[in-house]
């Protein structure tokens, strides 16, 4: 029996040099990004602040000019350290059509990220990120997200700091291009954990039939996978964030990976059969057990994650190493039933061993480490042990047919409702994309495709186009009296007056700022005058909350043959400029041979 064992040796050793050549080859060569992405991890410069306490002002002045040294990482990778780090990036570089809206992604989980937009001038605007602020996160999902729009940003500095380790892969995407990249993430997330619950529902499936621990205790193996899988992949903040603390996310990826490592020593010991087949190792396997509930207490209580995170890497290790020689020696006694169990766990060990590699920078540090290791090991090894496990159940293969087809159909009704929530979700995206969040109109992403197609109906068709521009005269002065508070509820007030007056005249958005566009298709210019006319006193006459009245000055044209859509915008936006020094809250007017 030995000597046939001995056969598959050499077939556990190609699998495992595919396996970590598949795994190993994309970490060592610098493969080209998705060209709809930046990866921003060789634009960045970084400063490590062993101090805690520079500000964004001490980085702005001269002080810390020449302090930045630029990365040559294309994923940053600082592990567990106590410095702040901060990093630069030049907007130039990085923006390359200023009338689009961006979106920065941070994959990673970080206690704080904060993202400050710096023009020109040295003002900021800031945004926060990371667990301790995900209550306050606008959008569910299992990134650090921060919306530029602003394109007079001219550069942006990233500041990382708290007890998690601080690595950082990034990357820059246009809004649409983002919605792309969104939906097809989670339609091949869907693809992975659809696989993992289908093989988890089977296997529960053949549990209820046969009785048998072993089929549980791989139930509740996989089940911890899938859970240990979605911390790594951050789902843990989109799906639980506003009902947990920063506390529980910090150490989420031990905890369950811990309560994996329990039920991976469990069913190794019942599908091996340990206490009979190697009464020794099965000494060993229950001492590794209260080792490993033992520790599942310590993570939650102890404030030092850096111990915690090796603690896990160590257990990572010696855990699957274990059950893998316990398998050899069972197949090294003649229990076929072995091989299968024999070959998943090669592969599992394998994608274990890049990743605690990987963790240590003994190879480079990239997120397939994270992402697609650790999915591709649990894929391999879940087939195998799933082939193991029907060893045991070919001669009941007819018993369980009627049942296979009532798990068939629980199996498509997860699918699809799979598939409602990512329509939601794409829906909700849509939505986003094209929305002013603080007037719920048109955004200027919306109001450019609509300019284009009213300005090529126009060209080919011969039929009126007319462009109405608007803006809240003395705006700042809003602002500086009363505070950006009252300024957005003013914005908002003037939104809900447009609605009213443009009703179905035309497509009212905003256009930036204070200034509005109203889109007239259909519209000649006296028209369009005469509802800019009417807009404009009903605004007059309307009482605003704190500032009561307010004006709008407005500037009208009409598409003349000839015109394109940057002279019309160019014709409107001068007629917009004779309106405010004429006086303001007035309608002035331009066409192409004024």
């Amino acid at each position: 029996m030995k000597n046939k064992v001995l056969l598959y040796i050499p077939f556990l050793l190609i699998i495992i040099a595919a396996f970590l050549f598949n795994l190993l080859a994309p970490l060592t060569t610098n493969a080209k990004d998705d060209s709809k992405s930046i990866n921003l991890g060789t634009y960045y410069e970084f400063y490590r602040d062993s101090t805690n306490k520079l500000t964004i002002e001490n980085m702005l002045s001269d002080e810390f000019e020449g302090e930045f040294a630029r990365s040559q990482q294309k994923y940053l990778f600082f592990w567990h350290t106590d410095d702040t780090i901060w990093l630069r990036l030049d907007a130039a570089e990085i923006i390359r059509d200023p009338e689009e809206s961006y979106w920065l992604e941070a994959t990673d989980k970080l206690n704080s990220i904060e993202v400050y937009l710096v023009r020109d001038d040295d003002t900021y605007d800031i945004q926060k990120g990371g667990m301790s602020n995900i209550k306050n996160q606008e959008i569910d999902y299992r990134s650090n997200l921060f919306y530029i729009e602003d394109p007079s940003i001219e550069a942006i500095y990233v500041k990382l700091d708290g007890v998690m380790p601080l690595n950082l892969i990034s990357f820059f995407y246009t809004t649409k291009d983002f919605i792309e990249k969104v939906i097809a993430y989670k339609f091949y997330t869907g693809i992975f954990y659809g696989f993992m619950i289908s093989l988890l529902i089977y296997n529960l499936f053949l549990f209820f039939s046969l009785k048998e621990k072993a089929y549980l205790y791989y139930v509740f193996y996989m089940l911890c996978f899938i859970f240990y899988q979605a911390a790594m992949n951050s789902l843990d903040l989109e799906l639980l964030g506003p009902f947990f603390s920063e506390h529980f996310f910090t150490r989420t990826i031990p905890l369950v990976g811990n309560i994996l490592f329990i039920f991976m020593i469990l069913f190794g010991k019942e599908f091996l059969d340990l206490k009979r087949n190697l009464p020794q190792f099965n000494q060993v396997a229950n001492g590794l057990l209260g080792v490993t509930v033992i520790f599942l207490f310590f993570i939650y209580f102890t404030e030092n994650i850096t111990i915690t995170d090796y603690m896990s890497l160590i257990m990572a290790i010696v855990v699957p190493s274990f059950l893998w020689l316990s398998g050899l020696l069972v197949l090294l006694k003649g229990h076929k039933m072995a091989r299968y169990y024999m070959i998943g766990w090669t592969v599992l060990l394998g994608s274990i061993m890049v990743q605690a590699l990987g963790f240590l920078s003994v190879i480079p540090f990239h997120p397939r480490i994270y992402e697609e290791v650790p999915a591709i090991g649990a894929a391999f090894e879940a087939i195998f042990l799933s082939l193991a496990l029907g060893d045991k159940i070919n001669i009941m293969k007819k018993e369980h047919q009627a049942s296979q087809e009532k798990l068939n159909e629980k199996l498509e009704h997860l699918v699809a409702e799979r598939t409602q929530q990512l329509e939601r979700v794409n829906a909700e995206l849509e939505v986003l994309a094209h929305t002013d969040q603080l007037t719920q109109l048109p955004n200027r992403f919306q109001l450019d495709r609509l300019l284009k197609e009213g300005s090529e109906h126009a060209q080919n068709k011969d039929v009126p186009l007319s462009l109405i521009l608007l803006d809240i005269d003395q705006f700042k002065a809003v602002n500086d009296n009363y505070g950006h508070q009252v300024g957005d509820l003013v914005l908002q007030e003037v939104a809900m007056q447009l609605k009213e007056s443009v009703l179905r005249e035309g497509t009212i958005g905003r256009w930036g700022g204070e200034e509005f566009l109203i889109i007239c298709p259909q519209s000649a210019i006296g028209t369009a005058i005469d509802l800019a006319e009417k807009t404009r006193r009903q605004i007059e006459e309307h009482t605003f909350p704190v500032v009561v009245h307010k004006t709008v000055s407005f500037g009208v044209t009409s598409y003349v043959p000839g015109d394109t859509l940057h002279s019309m915008l160019s014709r409107c936006d001068k007629a917009l400029y004779h309106a405010k020094n004429n006086g303001r809250n007035r309608v002035e007017y331009l066409l192409a041979n004024d």
